[in-house]
């Protein structure tokens, strides 16, 4: 049975929102302002899942996607003009701070979109593609494990795109039929802030240091993995680095060339390795550090954590501006990095230790250390209890929190405000994820008494 509906929201996940018979409908595809026709494909407790069948009234801001193999897999929002993006991650990510967050003044800063000058596709750096058991090579459908078969990749900087389309067709002409047995799957990472000013203009594209790594499917065996790794790496301009993870079991391990890749941002040097993290978008990433440095305001005499630290980013620029960075991860592979890093940018202030936050901030407690400014990056799933309740025993000035989750950074903040020791002084969206509803932002929250 269809139904006639008002959109009249936008919901963080991607769908527009409505209401009938007083149920709320999540709609993939709409947008809201527009009355449209539906049919409901999941029914739940207090709401409805909806299928868009027909737009009876569209919203001025709807476009023609541009690349409608990507809307299932990935780029939810191309339907909707680009300012338009900008306009409801703003609004979504206040609606969070509010409901989630328990912040009903929270001050939300327009988000700061792509520059005019920069395209908003062809901007990521890496890209997981899976391969599907007909050989489908591309990305995941959403809430699927069926592959879209994809012969280019518009997300991806175009000099990466080239590579992704070398490395596609090598690998369907080396297994043939047998290649979705062999290989689960590949990563392609560039280095693009080391070739110049990141650009995504296909007429100017240069070959940029490229890691290319593997995914062997548990089982398989794959015959003579040197060779192999070694025919990828002379494949495409600027593939430095092949590994094939998994040969021969869950540890094995193939390298070609080298494991790692360095990469610039705002003239400082990060070595990123295959299994570390890094920022997805080169030319929002150095408007994300300003900014986060910006609200942050360390001084020369001031010791800053920075937790949920990686290759040592926000360290980087922090220890030019404090007098001292504590950085903490995890991630063995990051640490050795950020390591790496503070040699490569001449920097003998920072002191970057290998563990989990909540245990680490722990000790520094414990031993009386003072920490005058905090910077959180945690994953998606948010800062642990035990950190947040460590930061508040701590108690740095300001803690400045980066979050590519708005719902758990409000689920955090709602934490870290919920004893009144702090309050949430402002958040600014970046949009680090065009055409996508993936939003990163950074909230700064003050110490009571304090700005």
């Amino acid at each position: 049975m269809s139904i006639d509906v008002e959109l009249t929201d936008l919901a963080y996940g991607g769908d527009a929102v409505g209401r009938y018979e007083g149920r709320v409908l999540f709609v993939p595809g709409g947008i809201p302002g527009e009355r449209v026709r539906v049919e409901v494909v999941e029914e739940r407790r207090g709401h409805a899942r909806a299928a868009l069948l027909e737009i009876l009234r569209p919203a001025p801001e709807r476009i023609e996607p541009a690349y409608p193999l990507l809307t299932d897999s990935g780029c939810q929002w191309q339907h909707i003009a680009y300012p338009a993006q900008l306009t409801w991650k703003a609004h979504i990510v206040r609606q969070l701070l509010v409901r989630i967050g328990k912040q009903p003044d929270a001050l939300v800063h327009p988000t700061i979109g792509m520059p005019a000058a920069s395209s908003a596709w062809g901007y990521r750096n890496i890209a997981l593609f899976s391969i599907g058991p007909e050989g489908e090579v591309g990305f995941k459908l959403t809430d699927s494990h069926d592959v879209q078969d994809l012969a280019t990749c518009e997300l991806l900087h175009p000099a990466l795109d080239m590579v992704y389309q070398r490395v596609r067709g090598k690998l369907k002409a080396y297994f043939g039929d047998s290649l979705p047995q062999m290989i689960q799957g590949f990563t392609i990472r560039g280095a693009i802030g080391a070739v110049s000013t990141p650009s995504s203009n296909a007429e100017t594209v240069k070959a940029v240091p490229t890691l290319l790594c593997m995914h062997a499917r548990p089982g398989s065996t794959i015959e003579a993995p040197q060779q192999l790794a070694q025919e990828l790496m002379t494949i495409a301009p600027g593939i430095v680095g092949v590994i094939i993870e998994r040969v021969g079991g869950r540890y094995g391990r193939v390298v070609a060339g080298q494991e790692f890749l360095t990469d610039v941002v705002s003239g400082r040097r990060f070595r990123v390795s295959a299994d570390s993290f890094f920022q997805v978008n080169m030319v929002q990433t150095p408007v994300l550090v300003d900014r986060a440095i910006a609200m942050l305001e360390p001084q020369r005499n001031d010791t800053v954590l920075d937790g949920y630290s990686g290759v040592g980013l926000f360290s980087a620029f922090l220890a030019a501006r404090a007098g001292r960075v504590i950085a903490i991860e995890s991630q063995p592979s990051a640490v050795m990095d950020a390591r790496a890093n503070a040699t490569l940018n001449n920097q003998n202030n920072i002191t970057t230790l290998e563990g989990t936050l909540e245990r680490l901030l722990g000790q520094l407690y414990y031993r009386r250390e003072r920490i005058d400014l905090a910077l959180v990056d945690p994953p998606r799933a948010g800062c642990h209890p035990k950190a947040l309740q460590a930061l508040q025993s701590l108690a740095p000035r300001v803690i400045c929190y980066v979050s590519c989750d708005p719902s758990t950074l409000a689920r955090d903040i709602s934490t870290l405000c919920g004893s009144e020791r702090y309050h949430l002084v402002a958040a600014q969206p970046i949009d680090m994820f065009p055409q996508t509803y993936h939003i990163e932002c950074i909230a700064l929250l003050a110490r009571t008494g304090m700005r």
